[in-house]
């Protein structure tokens, strides 16, 4: 990443199209969704962060202000998946 504090979007994106979870996500589905996924990943970070920031308030607030009673819909569904994920991945040594 740039040493300054000035990252552009496009630069952000690609730096995330270069990390493995976002070659594995290419590698699933294809190219093309994969760099749409990664920009609309930057665009959510740069606007989670910016509310955080000018409105001091903590993530999971910002995450239920957004998107509401989904927000605690997903974070059940990801914490139940991630804990089978993970007593998968002690059984067979793998993530998803």
């Amino acid at each position: 990443m740039k040493k300054n504090s000035n990252v552009s979007v496009k630069d952000a994106t690609y730096e995330l199209l270069e990390t493995s979870i976002f070659k594995n996500v290419a590698r699933r589905t294809n190219k093309n969704f994969a760099q749409k996924l990664a920009m609309w990943m930057v665009r959510y970070i740069l606007i989670i962060s910016s509310m955080h920031e000018s409105l001091k308030i903590n993530l999971e607030t910002i995450l239920l202000n957004l998107h509401g009673e989904k927000f605690k819909k997903m974070v059940h569904i990801t914490e139940k998946t991630f804990h089978t994920a993970k007593e998968d991945s002690e059984d067979y040594n793998m993530y998803i």
